[in-house]
């Protein structure tokens, strides 16, 4: 069976519905599971999602509680991505398992990723190809030293004897130390995957451009449709481009992570960035983001009395 899956908590359930249409339209065969990682919540209609199923981080992790009074959100859902992929191969009996962030969504069918499982074990995609102007706008190149040589928005598994081996280490990597901490070189999940090429066999680096077109890499790729089809520059089909910190009703990329261009400057963005706007609302983006994770605020509790000094203080305030 193959699997295709993504993590996010209630807020989140806007993005992920377009990446289950997406691949409703492109990859229909294929089953597409959203862990989520959150409490499910009585105001939601989680059999109106596309997605096979949704699954609770809850029902495949029985040390969820530790992690989420260890990390903040973001860095739970990041840590969970080699759990899932575990229960997938080893509950779910997938042959082969993609992760794609629920910002991403599908303009082609994924063939030629299933096409690589025939010789590689584990399929990754670089956040750049080329080099970067220095100009002192953002990203530069060390930005990717610090956050990771890999996006892992996407990474790409067959169930074999590698593939599993990376699972294990991974999963260590993330419950150990999967902090948001680059002073002390540690970046959730994403980082330790720089080790990857050489710590396994059977990796292939992906060099289609059409995969994870992202605000990060624009300095080497722009987009024109023809037919109702987008292509890249280099003549590449756009398999699926990533919305990382899209900003809704803002009409702009998101400066604050990647100031290199605005909108304004790139023309060939503008269609597909108001296309991707408008999907959102429809899919209920000003609904689901009125929930706060309720992982999220059970950390905060705990995090709150584990400050007596500040609790003693803020009565007193009071």
């Amino acid at each position: 069976m193959k699997c295709i899956f993504t993590i996010c908590s209630n807020n989140y359930l806007a993005q992920a519905s377009i990446l289950g249409k997406s691949l409703q339209q492109f990859e229909p065969g294929v089953a597409f599971f959203i862990f989520l990682c959150d409490e499910k919540n009585s105001q939601i209609d989680y059999a109106a999602l596309p997605a096979n199923e949704v699954v609770p981080v809850e029902d495949i992790e029985p040390e969820l509680h530790n992690l989420v009074l260890k990390y903040n959100i973001i860095e739970l859902n990041t840590c969970l991505k080699p759990t899932a992929i575990e229960y997938l191969f080893t509950q779910r009996k997938a042959t082969n398992v993609l992760y794609l962030d629920p910002d991403i969504k599908l303009y082609a069918p994924l063939t030629e990723l299933y096409s690589e499982f025939q010789n590689f074990s584990i399929l990754l995609t670089p956040h750049i190809y080329t080099p970067v102007p220095i100009d002192d706008k953002k990203p530069s190149e060390n930005t990717f030293l610090v956050y990771g040589l890999y996006n892992l928005g996407f990474i790409g598994l067959k169930n074999d004897s590698e593939a599993n081996r990376l699972v294990a280490w991974w999963k260590e990597q993330t419950y150990k130390r999967g902090y948001f901490a680059t002073a002390i070189g540690q970046f959730v999940d994403q980082l330790p995957i720089n080790h990857v090429p050489v710590f396994f066999k059977g990796v292939k680096v992906l060099e289609d451009r059409g995969l994870n077109m992202a605000p990060w890499n624009l300095h080497e790729r722009s987009l024109k449709q023809v037919n109702g089809s987008y292509y890249l520059n280099n003549g590449d089909k756009l398999i699926f481009f990533h919305f990382s910190s899209f900003m809704v009703d803002k009409n702009e990329l998101p400066l604050m992570h990647y100031d290199r261009y605005k909108l304004e400057d790139r023309p060939d963005l503008k269609t597909i960035y108001a296309e991707y706007n408008e999907e959102l609302k429809a899919a209920g983006y000003f609904f689901y983001r009125q929930f706060t994770s309720s992982y999220s605020a059970m950390k905060e509790e705990h995090d709150w009395q584990q400050k007596p000094l500040l609790k003693r203080l803020f009565k007193r305030r009071k």
